[in-house]
């Protein structure tokens, strides 16, 4: 018998948008994307529950190294909040926790309630999150009947609007900093407004600076060839640009330096610069050739070390590897999530 061969690895490197259907984890559509493509590494930045769809950031190769910034971004959601039961997850898959009577409600109350939404608060992972503590997500302690109480984190609700309202039914839409869970937002807005409430459905419509509008259907995803994702990736360049990253310019020699390892001067890497930079926050390295070299992170003035200003985010090769290849070597069979 003839042994079926096996489909090249995947070797470019940038950026994926997919819309992603309700049922799969983000882990599953990565694993799906991984099994077609074979790619070095792969990886998403933001998780989106099983029952919510929309845009899933994805990262091929090099771009995994870059999965926390291209998911730093705000986010804007749709959300269904179904009124008159809670349920121990916060959404349609969980069980009921507590009921309520559902009042008459008017547009104007509902406005007001999702308004007092907005600004900065505390919030603590919800029991049933992705949320890791001792190395285990939050969910499967549980689905075992363990209560594990995490402290509340910092978030930002930078606007909250009422979109629909039906009978039992609230619409809205949020534009919130990384790491809100929507539908402890949901659970809150229900019991401001006298009833208890789970979200029925969630779609995420855009991760700043990335819109759904730009994704694919997972399905298209999936059909592509090999050249055809080539294509279809951002290229990191074009992706650190669109998220504002600062450039800092250098020659064919310092960009050589820095792929080595040396550590140069604040004075070198400034000298021709394009945009803003600021302490603690991250920048590009482009060459003479406008290739990438590099992103960086300055240090604020806490985390300054002798002689160094400051740290490695990722230094990227010389040259980029090709779309696809039986002979080059893989550095990592992860992904990155």
């Amino acid at each position: 018998m003839s042994r079926r061969r096996s489909s090249p690895r995947f070797f470019a490197d940038g950026v994926l948008l997919v819309d992603k259907p309700a049922g799969p984890t983000s882990h599953d559509v990565v694993e799906r994307l991984r099994r077609r493509y074979r790619p070095d590494k792969l990886g998403h930045a933001g998780t989106l529950d099983p029952f919510a769809t929309g845009l899933l950031v994805l990262a091929f190769n090099q771009a995994t190294r870059l999965a926390e910034l291209l998911g730093s971004g705000a986010k804007l959601y749709q959300a269904s909040l179904g009124l008159g039961r809670a349920t121990d997850t916060g959404d349609l898959t969980g069980e009921t926790v507590a009921e309520a009577p559902v009042p008459e409600l008017e547009a104007a109350t509902v406005a007001e309630a999702l308004a007092k939404l907005e600004g900065p608060r505390l919030q603590a992972p919800p029991a049933y999150s992705a949320a890791k503590h001792e190395g285990r997500p939050l969910y499967s302690y549980a689905r075992a009947g363990v209560k594990v109480d995490k402290p509340p984190r910092p978030i930002t609700v930078h606007q909250a609007r009422l979109v629909s309202l039906a009978p039992g039914e609230i619409v809205f839409s949020l534009l919130c900093s990384r790491g809100t869970y929507v539908r402890a937002l949901g659970e809150d807005l229900a019991r401001s407004l006298g009833s208890e409430g789970h979200l029925t459905a969630l779609r995420r419509l855009g991760s700043s600076p990335f819109a759904v509008q730009e994704a694919l259907d997972l399905d298209q995803a999936l059909e592509l060839g090999p050249e055809e994702l080539a294509q279809r990736l951002l290229p990191l360049p074009a992706v650190l640009d669109r998220l504002g990253l600062p450039v800092a310019e250098v020659d064919a020699d310092t960009a050589w330096s820095l792929r080595q390892g040396r550590i140069l001067p604040r004075e070198t890497l400034l000298a021709h610069t394009r945009g803003q930079h600021q302490n603690g926050q991250p920048f590009q390295v482009r060459d003479d050739q406008d290739g990438l070299v590099a992103v960086l992170r300055w240090l604020g003035p806490g985390e300054r070390r002798p002689q160094r200003d400051y740290e490695n985010i990722r230094v990227f090769p010389e040259t980029a590897c090709a779309v696809t290849g039986e002979s080059q070597t893989s550095a990592s069979a992860h992904g990155a999530e």
